[in-house]
Parts: structure tokens; C-alpha cells; sequence
């Protein structure tokens, strides 16, 4: 993973959090170098779901041996689906890198680790998959949105989920982690469990270092304490020898930070350096 120095985009001091009140982003129209491939399963076994398990695919045209992020929505764990990375993916495959937008499973149809286990499932198709696509499975990368940012860092930290896959972490060219809960709030307890399963299902309680490199975006508009786990997992992810970039993007609350990946979007920006692509 290329984390060759970003912009770090930090702000003076605008880190409240604001009201946010976002309609869903309208899909940008697919370039003519972008392909999109729709509603593969990733699961295919007796017990797969026929909904949950699947992802959409954004390649970009006539390339070869290019990066793929499987990308994971957020939403509590509860609510949403792979279309949220439709735009992302429309960007970043005009620029060079694929993406593989998954769903998964979510509560209460399964609690954790029902979510992780997907994602690490996902994370193993994409490398057998993705040569068949073009792209070079040395370079998947995993990353996501809120919720699906803290299962990619607990996917990037904890290594037994991958391990039940038959890959490692070393297997994960990187983690790009877009504002997500490294801690699990007491709200989740129905979704993980007690006390210590919510603290074994912190990337926290996992760092022991061979860690894939973090990328780590925040935005500027939101609350102090999401800036404040972001520094200190930061923080910690460099005390046991992980690369880490972290970045402040700024005008950007919580649900902004996805809603407006566009053409020259540093959200954007960020990613593709991350992965080694061009940037917009």
C-alpha cells in the first residue's frame, strides 16, 4: 500500500458536530471506461444468502493488473447494502482501481460475528476473483463507511477471521477506514453481545503488530469524539510499528464524507493514493 505523503487535510479547530440531513446522493452515470458488473454471489454454498451474499463490481476498462477495494457500507450494522459504493466505486474505477461493493448479512438476521465472518468471506473471493477481472489479487485492499470501516479494521487487526478464510493479514495490501467506531458503543450490546465481546470486537484489543498499512479519514464537521478515537487508534496503530496515515477531510460531517465522493473529491483523493492509483 502506497501511503506516500497525503495532504493532510486539517483544519483549524472545526471539529463540532452538526445536524446531518443527507437524501441519498443521485448515482453518477457510469463513464465509458468504467464496467460494472452486478449482484455476483461471493457465498455460494447451501447455507449462502441469496440477497446478502453479493457484490457489485466497478472495473475500469482496458487495464490490467490493477488494485481492487472491497468496500463495505456502514449503517449500524442494521440498515443498507452494497449500492451505497456505487459512486465511490464510479470514481475509482475511471481512475485506475476496482471496486468490489459487498452486502452482507445483517442484524438481526445474524449478530456478531455473523458481519465480519462476510466480510472476510468477500474479502477471500476477491482473490481468487479478481484475476479473472484483470486485477492483481497481491492488491486487495479492504475498506469502508462507519460500520463497514470498523469491520475492515477489525478484519485488518484480528487475524482469525481471515485465518478461517485461509489467508492472513500480510494477504490485505491495506485498510482504508472512512470515519468508523474502533470501540463498540454500549448501543450495539444487542448486536455483539456482553461486555467482553464488545471488547474483543475492537481492532483495540487486537494490535499486536503485522498489521497491513491504515489509511484513516475523518471529517471535519463531525463530533469531537469521533476525531478523538480516529487520533487515538492512529495512535496505537503506530506504537506496534503499523504505517498509518490518518487525514481530516474537511467540510464533511459523518454521513458527507461518502455522500459527496465525486470528481476531485478528497475523500477520493485520498483512497486512490492509498491504493497506488491516479487521482482524480
Amino acid at each position: 500500500m502506497r501511503l506516500a505523503p497525503l495532504l493532510l487535510l486539517l483544519v483549524c479547530a472545526a471539529t463540532r458536530g452538526v445536524a446531518e440531513d443527507h437524501p441519498a446522493p443521485p448515482p453518477l452515470p457510469v463513464p465509458d471506461d468504467v464496467q460494472c458488473v452486478e449482484n455476483l454471489p461471493y457465498r455460494i454454498d447451501p447455507a449462502a444468502d441469496p440477497v446478502r451474499h453479493r457484490v457489485d463490481l466497478y472495473l475500469p476498462r482496458n487495464r490490467t493488473n490493477f488494485p481492487t477495494l472491497v468496500f463495505v457500507h456502514g449503517g449500524g450494522y442494521q440498515r443498507g447494502d452494497r449500492s451505497v459504493g456505487h459512486n465511490l466505486g464510479v470514481v475509482l474505477a475511471h481512475h485506475g482501481a476496482a471496486v468490489a461493493s459487498i452486502s452482507y448479512r445483517l442484524f438481526p438476521q445474524v449478530r456478531h460475528p455473523g458481519h465480519i465472518q462476510d466480510v472476510a468471506r468477500a474479502v477471500a473471493w476477491a482473490r481468487l476473483a479478481m484475476p479473472a477481472f484483470g486485477g492483481d489479487p497481491r492488491r486487495i485492499f479492504v475498506g469502508g463507511h462507519s460500520a463497514g470501516a470498523h469491520l475492515a479494521a477489525l478484519l485488518g487487526t484480528d487475524g482469525s477471521y481471515l485465518a478461517a478464510e485461509g489467508l492472513e493479514r500480510r494477504d490485505l495490501a491495506g485498510v482504508l477506514a472512512i470515519s468508523g467506531g474502533y470501540r463498540i458503543n454500549p448501543i450495539r450490546k444487542d448486536v455483539f453481545g456482553d461486555d467482553a465481546a464488545m471488547a474483543k470486537a475492537s481492532p483495540f484489543a487486537h494490535l499486536t503488530g503485522h498489521h497491513p498499512p491504515f489509511l484513516l479519514l475523518v471529517g471535519s464537521l463531525e463530533k469531537p469524539e469521533r476525531h478523538q478515537l480516529t487520533e487515538e487508534f492512529r495512535t496505537a496503530l503506530s506504537a506496534v510499528g503499523t504505517t498509518v496515515t490518518s487525514a481530516v477531510i474537511p467540510d464533511r460531517d459523518h454521513q458527507g464524507l461518502l455522500d459527496h465522493v465525486g470528481e476531485g473529491d478528497p475523500v477520493a483523493v485520498a483512497v486512490l493514493a492509498a491504493m497506488g492509483a491516479s487521482a482524480p
